[in-house]
């Protein structure tokens, strides 16, 4: 255990003065990047780094963080790895280092009063020197325990603030940053945690005519009908259910034990109130056209996966783009219309 503490450390060190030295912002997926490229355990990510470095070009935030996304996305990896067995390292030569200078306090209060009593005895003057030089030396011993014990338990500290920064950071990564809905990674994480064998629905919904938007009053103001449509889902939805942005104007909703009739009435109260947002433009007065959404629905069957709901939904929402837009289909009406759709 001592040797993985020394050798997790010396890492650590070194980890941080590469860091240092490259101006390496001080972020936990940097601090992750940085400590594999000195374990020398993923030859592909010390491969790129080597390259990168070779060519002068810099360590900056985008090229670490494609490292990290690349060869580290798994932070319960990086945690299992380096921090867990660090800190347990840390926990245990503490407990260590405790029950030393304990000992040592009870040495140190023996030969007090083996020293008291030779004093009162007034004899043996070699003895008071030997118990002298043993209550010095166990002193000096207490005080460099005491120090490397401050410094062991500062470390430990580190460790736990990094495991929080690092949980921090796996959080942030699921989390698209312009609405604060999950992400498509967000997504797939949720799913993991969603049983097939159950009844679930799915809305895939659409921002109509976003590009002419986005083209007419610039992707700012796009930016803002994204995060008013984000809203009105987020408000419509259930605690249990996952709204998603999936992409640029497409979500995906998954309504958690909830039927695909569940669904509609649901895909029809968000477009009916997205429907009714008046937006205007404060630089030029100007109102914009009325947002609108196209949605499509489907449910969950049996054997059936989160793929193939995804595309059944997604069919429809491609009938309710064909049939004028601003408008909720059903994936089974297409399927009895069409039969040879049938899932």
């Amino acid at each position: 255990m001592q040797e993985n503490f020394h050798h997790a450390m010396i890492i650590s060190e070194e980890a941080k003065k590469f860091m240092i030295f490259h101006n390496v912002a001080p972020t936990p997926s940097h601090y992750a990047v940085a400590y594999y490229y000195f374990t020398k355990e993923i030859l592909s990510l010390n491969s790129k780094i080597d390259v990168q470095l070779a060519a002068y070009k810099p360590l900056d935030t985008i090229f670490l963080d494609s490292l990290f996304v690349k060869f580290l996305s798994n932070t319960q990896q990086i945690e299992d790895k380096i921090f867990t067995p660090l800190g347990y390292t840390l926990s245990s030569t503490l407990a260590q280092l405790d029950h030393q200078v304990s000992n040592e306090k009870a040495a140190i209060s023996h030969l007090n009063k083996i020293s008291k009593a030779l004093g009162q005895l007034r004899v043996y003057k070699p003895l008071q020197n030997i118990t002298t030089f043993l209550f010095n030396t166990i002193g000096q011993s207490k005080v460099k325990h005491k120090f490397l014990s401050t410094e062991l338990y500062k470390a430990s500290q580190e460790v736990s603030q990094l495991k929080q920064k690092l949980e921090e950071s796996r959080q942030e990564a699921l989390i698209d940053t312009l609405t604060g809905l999950l992400n498509r990674r967000g997504c797939e994480q949720r799913l993991k945690t969603l049983s097939l064998s159950q009844t679930h629905s799915s809305l895939v919904i659409d921002i109509d005519h976003f590009k002419k938007v986005n083209d007419s009053f610039g992707h700012s103001v796009g930016d803002k009908v994204i995060q008013l449509v984000a809203k009105i889902i987020k408000e419509h939805v259930a605690s249990d259910d996952i709204p998603v942005r999936y992409g640029g104007e497409e979500f995906i909703v998954i309504l958690s034990n909830k039927s695909q009739q569940f669904a509609h009435s649901m895909a029809e109260k968000i477009r009916l109130a997205i429907s009714t947002l008046k937006l205007v433009q404060r630089q030029s007065n100007t109102q914009l056209p009325p947002i609108t959404v196209s949605i499509g629905v489907a449910e969950l069957q049996s054997n059936m996966t989160w793929s193939t709901l995804f595309n059944n939904a997604d069919q429809a929402l491609y009938k309710a783009k064909n049939s004028g837009r601003n408008c909720c289909v059903l994936a089974s009406i297409i399927a009895t219309q069409h039969p040879e759709n049938a899932y």
